[in-house]
């Protein structure tokens, strides 16, 4: 990790007590409030957003995502009362999914981009076929809450987000942009 990024995860860290996590996680962490705040303007706590398994948990998977956000008409939604509330506040839904990945190292590993992209499609199946955590099947509880309302989309269907974040540099790489197509 590059001195810049190291020195605004620390600031990060400190600044939403996230400093007894090791480094990756913080990282999850730093990663999803940048990716999530250009959809949600608000202030919002990461510790709603981080799907990742800790690794003393025997619960479940986290599908190969690090964290899940859900913006209806602007809010952060973090659970299925908070979606009927805007609804009927608003009367319609503008949604938009945000699922992230963030991994310190300086590369971009061609396995790590396509079991996220594997988990967002399995995210949305009916009959999935990866085990969930707790954190993601709320995520997925609100997914089906949402299109259980279809007939309420203002501006068309949901838009779906995926951000990969690494500390290293985008090249082009063939063989990775057909991973990411595929």
């Amino acid at each position: 990790m590059d001195r810049i990024t190291e020195s605004l995860l620390e600031e990060f860290s400190a600044e939403h007590s996230l400093t007894l996590l090791d480094q990756s996680k913080q990282f999850e962490h730093f990663a999803s409030f940048l990716a999530v705040r250009g959809e949600h303007s608000e202030s919002f706590d990461t510790q709603d957003l981080v799907v990742g398994d800790d690794k003393s948990s025997s619960e479940g998977t986290d599908t190969g995502i690090d964290a899940i956000a859900v913006v209806v008409n602007g809010i952060l939604i973090s659970d299925v009362e908070e979606l009927e509330e805007q609804l009927s506040t608003a009367g319609y839904l503008e949604t938009t999914f945000v699922f992230v990945q963030a991994e310190t190292s300086s590369g971009f590993d061609g396995a790590k981009i396509g079991t996220f992209g594997f988990g967002v499609l399995d995210f949305f199946r009916d009959t999935p076929k990866l085990k969930r955590n707790s954190k993601v099947s709320a995520f997925v509880e609100i997914a089906q809450a949402v299109y259980s309302k279809s007939s309420k989309f203002r501006r068309g269907n949901p838009i779906c987000k995926l951000y990969y974040i690494t500390t290293g540099k985008w090249t082009g790489d063939g063989s990775l942009q057909a991973r990411i197509d595929g």
